[in-house]
């Protein structure tokens, strides 16, 4: 049978581990902020791009369904404007 030593830890050069230790920690957080950083950053694009086409999709509703309005009830015909013109409120 053979037995086999491990040398005892070197306890002269722990601090030197110990911040190689951290110095990987940290970069390994870093990189991890990154990729999550970028992510949101995607994601945040991808609200914007949503919200800029619900504000389209939501306005050209609104302009039909207030055009449709004015030809569909002819009380609301005093509500058409033309260019330029203002309700003088």
């Amino acid at each position: 049978m053979t037995t086999m030593m491990f040398a005892p830890l070197d306890f002269d050069h722990r601090e030197e581990r110990s911040d190689l230790h951290r110095a990987a920690r940290l970069e390994m957080l870093h990189d991890r902020l990154a990729k999550r950083l970028d992510r949101v950053e995607r994601a945040a694009d991808e609200v914007e791009r949503a919200a800029a086409v619900l504000v389209d999709v939501t306005h050209d509703n609104a302009t039909e369904a207030f055009e449709d309005a004015i030809r569909s009830n002819s009380s609301a015909a005093f509500l058409h404007l033309d260019v330029g013109q203002t309700l003088g409120l």
